[in-house]
């Protein structure tokens, strides 16, 4: 992964590192779309900061503390959730490069009155994924969405992707979002928290790059099991000697795992077969022991009486029930009463409702006089739970030098089609997904932190880059980075950079 593009006057006045960094601040103050710049000599300072989360997006957030003696920066209009752009140049004559598209936290204007005349305006800014965290809260999950074979991303037929049904939720178009086509399909996916957790999983499970970005409000890309091609090798930057102030090295430790066990709750998806037999008592058999159930005008049936809930659901060879968690291809009235047989009755659904709900169906029977029910069947096709699925790797020789050391991972998302074969067996994808976390977590991982004072406001987490001093090059890749902006001072860019 590449820093972002910028202007190539802009790139070399950058390697020059010899000109004051300039910063512009625009609010939409009115929710129009018409942005209103802060004055540069009113910027006192100003941080923002981007970090890769442990449930695998990349968020950014900012602050800004304004000059305010003269009054001007009321913001009367300006709430939580307005809209700014934070852009970066060089010098003077240099054009601009949009870094950031944030919005005014929860705290708002603040304004602080310090001693004499002194006042002073200080915002918090959080990008759009926090945006994306708030964006369900009002919504009712108890009704949550559910989408059904549909591959994990394509931005070709974005109508059969879940990424694009997810991010649907919180209003983001498909000119919003920039991704990569990942053929893997999913045969149930249910939604149950906030569209950025979602998201977060999605991109975990799939190990892509997930950020909200100035240009596209949303990237998901860099997966391996995407079908675009991927450069591994492409170093964004190199580091020198002479560019960093400071240096530390640290050893991640706490990252080391030499044993790997994922257990989840796999849905999987049966051929078209019996989801709901009517079994209600009372209950008798004839002469041949088949059971029947007598209606009778002394004795009122609930299924009878009213709307009757139909829980889908089907039996192992071994007998063993597993509830059905959605079922499509579902009999029609019509079939559903051809596979009604009983005696004398005349019986039919006078009610029946596959539509509302993806687990059950809403009956009820009906029959003209008294009459003996022999079977009442629903046949459909039915995707169940695989509980606590689970696939456990470890590295036997890293295991005997320093006992087991575990991760214990479970999640969402996770599939069981096939990614490729290896000796001619075919590997799920979630075998896959453990095979690369398990080779990731035996890397003795070490933590550098530069601090350098070249403009590198282009920089973005998950970039490759090379550290190169007297004694030694290594490559890692940017963990988190923070830009301190002081009109006083010079700038500093403070990166984490995992090896």
């Amino acid at each position: 992964m590449k820093f972002y593009e910028i202007d190539n006057s802009l790139q070399e006045e950058i390697n020059f590192a010899d000109k004051a960094v300039r910063l512009k601040i625009e609010v939409d103050i009115l929710g129009d779309g018409r942005f209103e710049s802060v004055f540069e000599d009113d910027i006192i300072e100003a941080d923002f900061f981007s970090i890769k989360e442990a449930a695998g997006g990349v968020s950014s957030r900012g602050e800004v503390l304004l000059n305010n003696i003269q009054g001007a920066y009321s913001f009367l209009r300006v709430k939580s959730g307005t809209e700014v752009k934070v852009s970066f140049s060089i010098g003077d004559g240099e054009p601009y490069f949009q870094r950031f598209t944030f919005y005014v936290d929860d705290k708002g204007v603040q304004d602080i009155k310090g001693s004499g005349r002194k006042r002073f305006v200080k915002l918090g800014f959080r990008d759009l994924s926090y945006k994306l965290r708030k964006t369900d809260e009002a919504r009712d999950w108890t009704a949550p969405a559910v989408f059904v074979y549909l591959a994990v991303c394509d931005k070709n037929i974005p109508e059969k992707s879940i990424l694009h049904g997810i991010a649907a939720r919180a209003g983001l178009g498909v000119n919003d979002i920039d991704c990569s086509t990942i053929p893997v399909s999913l045969p149930y996916v249910r939604l149950r928290r906030n569209t950025w957790a979602e998201l977060s999983s999605l991109a975990t499970a799939y190990r892509c790059h997930l950020e909200c970005t100035p240009d596209k409000k949303l990237i998901f890309c860099h997966s391996p099991y995407q079908n675009e091609s991927i450069i591994e090798d492409d170093i964004a930057h190199t580091f020198t000697g002479s560019d960093i102030f400071y240096l530390r090295k640290m050893s991640r430790a706490e990252l080391y795992r030499n044993t790997v066990r994922l257990k989840i709750n796999m849905p999987v998806s049966l051929g078209k077969q019996e989801i709901w037999r009517y079994e209600d008592p009372p209950v008798l058999y004839d002469d041949d022991l088949k059971a029947y159930y007598p209606f009778k005008n002394s004795y009122i049936r609930e299924i009878q009486a009213g709307i009757y809930e139909a829980d889908y659901v089907v039996y192992e060879d071994c007998g063993k029930e597993r509830n059905v968690i959605y079922a499509d291809e579902i009999d029609m009235k019509e079939e559903a009463e051809q596979r009604l047989e009983y005696d004398e009755g005349n019986f039919s659904y006078s009610h029946y409702d596959t539509i509302t709900n993806f687990d059950k169906a809403l009956l009820t029977i009906g029959c003209e006089q008294e009459g003996n029910l022999f079977d009442a069947v629903i046949h459909g096709r039915p995707i169940v739970l695989d509980l606590n699925r689970s696939c456990f790797m470890r590295d036997v020789e890293a295991v005997d030098r320093f006992g087991t050391v575990a991760l214990n991972i479970t999640g969402s998302y996770f599939s069981e089609e096939t990614v490729y074969e290896k000796s001619g067996i075919p590997v799920m994808q979630y075998e896959d997904w453990v095979m690369r976390e398990l080779a990731e977590r035996l890397e003795e991982k070490e933590e550098y932190t530069v601090r350098t004072h070249k403009a590198l406001f282009h920089a973005r987490v998950g970039a490759k880059v090379k550290i190169k001093t007297l004694k030694e090059t290594l490559t890692g890749t940017i963990n988190a980075f923070s830009l301190r902006y002081r009109r006083k001072s010079a700038f500093v860019s403070t990166f984490k950079i995992l090896s």
